[in-house]
């Protein structure tokens, strides 16, 4: 039995990018200050004609983490760059913090990568039909909105330009991943302890008076005095759209992965932990459901021993990796 570590290693890949920091995007942060965002793209070096590629989306509850890999401590995005040696081309991608910019600016960025990587296909070796995307946490998220969004144009926004392409992919690996963020929401105030805390910290500041229960309001820009996890919950439940503050509701489903889940969607395959200790194992069983009541093409692999990463045990990563393989 696949036994997590007691703490988690740093897994960097084992190779350097064939092309590094490639700027796809300029963008406003939320302060007004421009932000070039950039990729990482991990190739054989001799591949000169167009293949399958995977975008790794990393984790970090929207907060933290970066595409160099340097401090990321889940096994995906190493064992993915192994994969070039048979001819996948592996992409890793910066995308906005909710430091930098609120929803939906991260859902922007990652479909900005794919019209990017579509639009540059030939001089990076990448067959714009076989492109796939594998995230966890917070990146499985992101994965999961390219997979089940690409037809919503509220969300396309224009980073990095290239509109004449979608955002489209061809199927999805997503790993213990937030799905109906409106039941996040729910779960995350009913675990508060103590008097409602006004979300008007730093997220670093919240996270750490908070356990990371802030992080469903903070996603949405839900900040400022009077403001905390429990009076958004209010807000949600009353269900009423008059209310002045229902805007970020809406924001909320709009950015769920399961608001956008039809029969059309591309093949996905959602991996979770039974004792997972940051991500409610509800989402990804909500979201499976959601997934084969529409009729669309949905695997769901549950691991009784597993939490939340750095892995699921070499079986299961394995059998993701299989996943993406046989579909693009």
């Amino acid at each position: 039995m696949y036994v997590p570590p007691t703490v988690k290693p740093l897994c960097p890949p084992e190779e350097k990018p064939r092309f590094e920091d490639v700027a796809y995007a300029t963008v406003k942060l939320d302060d007004g200050q421009d932000y070039t965002l950039k990729l990482d793209i991990y190739q054989s070096a001799g591949q000169d004609k167009p293949g399958p590629c995977i975008i790794y989306i990393f984790g970090g509850g929207f907060m933290w983490g970066e595409y160099k890999q340097v401090t990321q401590k889940a096994v995906y995005c190493r064992d993915l760059v192994r994969l070039t040696r048979e001819g996948y081309t592996v992409v890793c991608p910066d995308y906005r913090l909710v430091s930098q910019s609120i929803f939906p600016a991260c859902i922007n960025d990652v479909k900005g990568v794919v019209r990017f990587l579509k639009a540059n296909g030939e001089k990076y070796h990448i067959d714009p039909e076989r492109i796939g995307a594998l995230g966890n946490s917070a990146g499985g998220c992101l994965a999961s909105m390219l997979a089940f969004s690409s037809k919503c144009e509220a969300l396309e926004g224009d980073v990095g330009g290239n509109l004449e392409y979608d955002s489209s992919i061809k199927a999805a690996a997503i790993f213990y991943a937030p799905a109906d963020l409106c039941q996040s929401i729910r779960t995350s105030a009913a675990a508060l302890s103590g008097p409602p805390k006004d979300l008007t910290g730093t997220e670093i500041e919240n996270v750490g008076n908070d356990k990371a229960n802030i992080i469903p309001a903070l996603i949405v820009g839900y900040t400022g005095p009077g403001r905390s996890l429990h009076t958004l919950n209010q807000v949600l439940e009353s269900n009423d759209p008059s209310h002045p503050d229902w805007h970020f509701i809406e924001l909320t489903k709009l950015c769920s992965p399961i608001t956008h889940v039809s029969a059309d969607c591309p093949p996905v395959v959602i991996f979770q932990g039974a004792r997972d200790q940051i991500v409610d194992p509800e989402q990804s069983e909500l979201l499976y459901h959601a997934l084969a009541k529409a009729g669309a093409d949905a695997t769901f692999v549950a691991y009784s021993g597993g939490g939340h990463g750095p892995s699921l045990g070499e079986e299961i990563d394995q059998f993701a990796y299989s996943f993406l393989k046989n579909r693009l």
